[in-house]
C-alpha cells in the first residue's frame, strides 16, 4: 500500500459505505439538503447509537414567520452541518437561557445505515406549553435503541407562539401542529439515509403529545405520513372548550397591543420579546392544578371539523392503534393544596362555579352539579384529605380517561385498537405520594413514560440492576413490535385488539391480564354529559351504561342519571 494512502487513512480515519462516511467514529450522512455529521452514544446495554441531534427541519419561526405556518428548511450548501448536540428547546416557562425561538429542530438515532428499519417518531407532551424532544431532558433513545428501530424526536412551537389565533385568515392558529406535520414530512423525505423505512412510520406521544397524535389521525394533511400510532394518556376526542381567541386578546391586552384588527394584533405581538409573551401567559396559572389554555383550531385546513366528529364518521387515517392510560393519572393533582384550607373549602362549596374553568367545558350548572354529585356527593362543602383523591379523579377523567375511552369506542369499528391500562407501580412516580416504605401508592400521569425513554423530566436512565428494568424491557418490546408488525405481541390471544365486536383491555401490572375496560361507570357519566353529535339520541350513553352494568358497578349511576 502506498505510503501517502496509509497517511491519508491515518489522518482522516474515513471509512466508506454505500450510505455513510465516517470521520473517526462520527458518521457523516449526505441528504438532499447537504451533509450532516453526527456522533455516537451508548444504548442502555452499550450498543452503539449513531446520534444526529439539532437538525433543522423548518426555517426559524421569527420576525414575519412568528405566528405563521412553518416553511421547510433550505439547503445549507457545501458546509457540513454539525449535528452533535441537542438544540435549545422552544420558549416555555423555565430558564430562558435553555431556550430559543429558533427551535424547530429534530434528532435522529439509528444503529444501522444499511438496513430498512421501522421508524418511531415521538411527539412530546406538556399541555401545549411545555416539553421538548431533547435527548437529555425527555426523549433519550437508550431504551428504544436496544431494539431494531430508528427513533426521531423533535421540538415544536408552544403556548401563544404555537397556537395563538385571531380567528381570521391572518392567523388561524395550529402552528405547533403544522410544525409537527413538517417534521413528519422531513422524516418521509430523509429517513432512508439513516436506515429508516418511510413506509413504516409509527407516531407516538404522551399527554398533549397523544392528543396531537389523535389530531394527525384526524387530519387529512397527515395522511400517508405514518402507518401506526401509539397514544399514551391523551386524545382530542374529549369535551374541551378552549377559546384561543380569548387568550390571544388577553395576551394582547396585557402587553398593550391592539385587540381586534388581526394584522395590528400580529404586528404588535411580533415586536415583543418572546420572554415577555411567555411570562405573561405563565402568570395565568394561579391554582397549581392541571390546566390547558391553548388548543387546536378547526381551521378547514389542518382540521376540517371536530376530531370527535371525524372519528365518529370514520373520516380519519385508519392505522392500527395502541392506546393506553395510567391507573391514577391526575388523582393526586390537588394534593399540593392539602394545607390550603381556605381554597379547598371554596372549591368544595362553590364547585359548580369553579368546574367549567377547572375541567374545560362551557358554562353549564347542570354539568357541574352532576359531576359533584357523582364524585364528591351532593352535600360536600369542602375538600379535605378524605376526599381529595375523589376530587383528583375528576381531573383524571376530564383530561385523560374519558377522551381515551371515547377514542377507543369511536375508532374500533374501523381499525384494530390495542387498549391498555398501566397498573404497575414502580419505584418512582412524578405525582403519587409515598407509603411507609417510601414506595409510590399509585401510578400517576407520565409515570409510564420513564420505561420508554429516559430523561431528566420524567425519569433518569435506570441502572442495569434496577428493579423496574423488566417493565422497560416489556414496554419497549411491545412498542417496537407494534411499530414493526402492527401488533404489540406475536399472538393476539394474549392481547386481543378492540374491534367492532370485541372490547377488552390489557391490565399491565407485575403480571398482565385481559378483561373488560376499567372505570366504565365513571366514563359513562361523561358520555351522558357530553354525548357525541352523532349519538346525541342516547346511543353512546346506552352503550356505556351497558358496560357499567356488565362490570357490576352501575348502582351509583342509576340514582344519579336515570
Amino acid at each position: 500500500m502506498p505510503r501517502y494512502f496509509q497517511f491519508a487513512l491515518l489522518l482522516f480515519s474515513i471509512t466508506f459505505t454505500t450510505a455513510v462516511t465516517f470521520v473517526g467514529d462520527d458518521p457523516v450522512v449526505e441528504l438532499s439538503l447537504g451533509r450532516v455529521q453526527g456522533a455516537t452514544m451508548p444504548s442502555f446495554r452499550n450498543k452503539t447509537i449513531y446520534a444526529f441531534r439539532g437538525m433543522r427541519y423548518a426555517q426559524s419561526p421569527v420576525a414575519q414567520l412568528r405566528f405563521a405556518n412553518p416553511l421547510p428548511e433550505t439547503s445549507w450548501g457545501d458546509e457540513v452541518l454539525q449535528a452533535t448536540s441537542d438544540s435549545l428547546v422552544c420558549p416555555q416557562p423555565g430558564i430562558a437561557s435553555y431556550m430559543t425561538e429558533d427551535c424547530l429542530k429534530l434528532n435522529v438515532f439509528t444503529k444501522s445505515f444499511e438496513d430498512t428499519l421501522p421508524v418511531m417518531v415521538y411527539i412530546h407532551g406538556g399541555a401545549n406549553v411545555l416539553g421538548s424532544g431533547h435527548s437529555s431532558y425527555e426523549a433519550g433513545p437508550q431504551y428504544l435503541l436496544e431494539h431494531d428501530i430508528v427513533f426521531v424526536a423533535f421540538n415544536y412551537r408552544l403556548g401563544a407562539l404555537g397556537f395563538l389565533s385571531t380567528n381570521s385568515s391572518e392567523a388561524k392558529g395550529n402552528f405547533g401542529f403544522l410544525d409537527q406535520l413538517m417534521a413528519l414530512e422531513w422524516v418521509r423525505d430523509h429517513i432512508t439515509h439513516f436506515g429508516g423505512d418511510p413506509e413504516l412510520v409509527t407516531i407516538f406521544g404522551m399527554s398533549a403529545g397523544a392528543m396531537a397524535v389523535s389530531l394527525h389521525l384526524a387530519s387529512p394533511l397527515s395522511a400517508g405520513l405514518f402507518h401506526r400510532a401509539i397514544l399514551m394518556s391523551g386524545s382530542a376526542t374529549n369535551h374541551f372548550d378552549i377559546d384561543n381567541l380569548f387568550w390571544t386578546r388577553k395576551l394582547a391586552r396585557e402587553l398593550g397591543c391592539p385587540l381586534y384588527d388581526p394584522m395590528d394584533v400580529l404586528e404588535c405581538l411580533r415586536s415583543e420579546n418572546w420572554t415577555r409573551i411567555v411570562a405573561v401567559c405563565k402568570a395565568w396559572e394561579t391554582y397549581q392544578l392541571i390546566n390547558m389554555k391553548w388548543n387546536y383550531e378547526i381551521d378547514g385546513h389542518f382540521l376540517p371539523s371536530h376530531p370527535t366528529e371525524l372519528f365518529t364518521q370514520g373520516h380519519f387515517n385508519k392505522v392500527p392503534l395502541l392506546v393506553s392510560y395510567t391507573a391514577n393519572e391526575f388523582d393526586y393533582n390537588a394534593d399540593v393544596h392539602l394545607g390550603n384550607q381556605h381554597l379547598l373549602h371554596d372549591l368544595g362549596s362553590n364547585f359548580v362555579e369553579y368546574a367549567p374553568e377547572l375541567f374545560l367545558y362551557r358554562q353549564d350548572a347542570t354539568i357541574g352539579t352532576d359531576l359533584k354529585g357523582f364524585y364528591l356527593g351532593d352535600n360536600t362543602t369542602e375538600i379535605n384529605s378524605e376526599n381529595i383523591e375523589d376530587f383528583g379523579r375528576i381531573f383524571s377523567d376530564a383530561y385523560i380517561g374519558h377522551g381515551v375511552h371515547r377514542l377507543v369506542q369511536l375508532a374500533r369499528p374501523f381499525t384494530p385498537v390495542y387498549y391498555m391500562r398501566m397498573d404497575y407501580v414502580g419505584d418512582r412516580s412524578l405525582s403519587a405520594p409515598l407509603n411507609g416504605e417510601d414506595k409510590p401508592v399509585g401510578v400517576g400521569h407520565a409515570d409510564d413514560l420513564q420505561y420508554v425513554m429516559p430523561g431528566l423530566w420524567y425519569g433518569a436512565l435506570m441502572a442495569e440492576n434496577d428493579s423496574d428494568v423488566f417493565m422497560m424491557e416489556r414496554l419497549t418490546g411491545w412498542f417496537t413490535h407494534f411499530a414493526r408488525t402492527g401488533t404489540p405481541l406475536n399472538s393476539t390471544d394474549m392481547w386481543p385488539p378492540c374491534n367492532a365486536t370485541n372490547l377488552e383491555m390489557l391490565y399491565n401490572g407485575v403480571v398482565t391480564q385481559v378483561g373488560s375496560p376499567g372505570y366504565s361507570e365513571r366514563y359513562a357519566v361523561w358520555d351522558k354529559l357530553f354525548p357525541t353529535a352523532a349519538r346525541s339520541g342516547g346511543a353512546a350513553w346506552k352503550l356505556s351504561f351497558a358496560m357499567a352494568v356488565a362490570t357490576g358497578v352501575a348502582s351509583r349511576l342509576i340514582g344519579k342519571l336515570m
